[in-house]
């Protein structure tokens, strides 16, 4: 009985021990603080002073599990293809990286012709041990929906 028990507890352990994360893409914009001129993220609807009028997509990744994580990439795979690739890469502004326990990254890029075109289907990031790991289906409605509602240019009278 003992041993039953010590093999189950060995076996969920096992199963818990493992990188876990969180990922999030939302439409930003960016700001500097004044005084120590520290970098800040907020909603476009916002009206704060210091806002940049730039739009950014911001890839955010928490690691809830219990082994570190190496951030080594991310892009995305389009609709239908864009001269002849499926698919396309964000170059990276702090990565690789690696996040311990409960550690907290953000990603950005700037808005660009493809994601408002509508043309991109899935978001994700990979790790050095090659696992891709994909913004939910959710997550992306409401970033395209936010996307068309912030670059909707309006119509001349």
């Amino acid at each position: 009985m003992v041993s039953t028990c010590t093999a189950l507890w060995t076996f969920r352990k096992d199963l818990l021990d493992k990188p876990d994360i969180r990922l999030r893409a939302s439409l930003r914009c960016i700001g500097f603080r004044d005084g120590d001129g520290a970098r800040y993220m907020a909603n476009p609807s916002m009206n704060i002073q210091g806002l940049d009028d730039k739009l950014y997509i911001v890839m955010s990744v928490t690691n809830v599990g219990r082994r570190k994580m190496r951030w080594i990439g991310w892009g995305g795979k389009y609709r239908t293809p864009v001269n002849g690739k499926d698919g396309f890469l964000v170059s990276p502004l702090q990565l690789p990286h690696t996040l311990d326990e409960q550690e907290h990254l953000d990603e950005w890029t700037l808005l660009d012709q493809q994601f408002v075109g509508g043309n991109v289907k899935r978001l994700h990031i990979w790790d050095v041990a090659g696992r891709n790991w994909y913004v939910s289906r959710r997550n992306m409605r409401t970033l395209q929906a936010d996307i068309k509602k912030f670059t909707e240019v309006p119509a001349s009278v």
